[in-house]
């Protein structure tokens, strides 16, 4: 089961801002978690601080939920002025510091004076939490997830237990539809040296992509799930913001560390992609670091 004691939602005073509130204050008021509303002024080092937030410009109406929402009750609530020469280290810092276990960013900020600009700042974030992180984009609604659809793009890499573990149980929490998918790049051996390799079989591909799909996608039924499987052809970003949209997800969780060669260094082209264009909200998982999945029963089958 999904567990979040910590919340922290990231605040510019932006339009894309004010969505991911929404869903940090559903998130929180759901599953009772603190929520530490976090806004970071970007000062000099000498200056680096975190204090109680008395300018009521900066968080004015942060508490007010549209009509039908839940309310996060006031204690649980800490409202936080970062003040730190950058601001994503401000918020790692901060999240860090407290335990953070999920972190919820608009990808579109403004700019001027005290403001971040949050898109590339959620980058930076996603790319160096040891957290989760949730990433709202505009037009997200945060009442489509329930019964809505949950993509979630299969890479077969290190990264996919994690990846497949908070899929379900966010499916779970919010009967939410799974679509599992894999993008099959088929790429020749450059011709070096003289040798040359043709590509593999786009079908042969294809068949054993499902066939590895087959195992998680029928795990997941057993716990009670509505579980699609596709394979696609083509760039796996592009395949997968396709797919996004095919399937009017409405919400996406990749794994920040793929097959690409840097992948302990970059956030891994994909996911950056996928991070920059998705069509909606997208969480961001890795084999490491902290986790929102409780140690959960056995499916049927183990």
């Amino acid at each position: 089961m999904l567990r979040l004691p910590r919340i922290l939602f990231a605040t510019d005073g932006s339009d894309c801002a004010e969505r991911a509130r929404r869903y940090a204050a559903h998130l929180a008021d759901r599953f009772e978690a603190a929520l530490h509303i976090v806004h970071v002024e970007e000062r000099s080092a000498d200056l680096a601080d975190v204090v109680d937030v008395k300018e009521a410009d900066i968080l004015a109406d942060l508490h007010a939920i549209e009509r039908g929402e839940s309310v996060v009750a006031e204690p649980r609530v800490q409202e936080r002025r970062v003040v730190h020469p950058s601001a994503a280290e401000g918020l790692l810092s901060y999240a860090a510091e407290h335990d953070i276990r999920l972190l919820v960013l608009g990808t579109h900020g403004r700019r001027g004076l005290r403001r971040f600009v949050l898109g590339s700042v959620a980058e930076e974030v996603v790319r160096r939490a040891d957290a989760p992180v949730l990433t709202v984009g505009p037009g997200a609604d945060v009442h489509a997830m329930s019964g809505g659809t949950l993509l979630v793009p299969v890479d077969f890499s290190a990264a996919q237990e994690a990846l497949l573990a908070h899929a379900r149980e966010w499916a779970l929490a919010y009967d939410m539809e799974l679509v599992l998918t894999h993008a099959v790049e088929v790429e020749g051996v450059p011709d070096v040296y003289g040798l040359r390799s043709d590509p593999p079989e786009p079908d042969a591909l294809a068949d054993r992509a499902r066939t590895a799909l087959r195992e998680p996608a029928e795990d997941l039924r057993d716990r009670g799930l509505d579980v699609q499987v596709e394979v696609r052809a083509g760039p796996a970003a592009a395949e997968v913001l396709d797919a996004a949209e095919a399937h009017d997800a409405d919400l996406l969780t990749i794994a920040t560390h793929g097959r690409s060669g840097l992948d302990r260094v970059l956030m891994g082209s994909v996911a950056e992609t996928v991070l920059r264009q998705a069509p909606c909200p997208v969480l961001t998982t890795k084999p490491f670091g902290r986790s929102l999945v409780e140690a959960s029963a056995p499916s049927p089958n183990e």
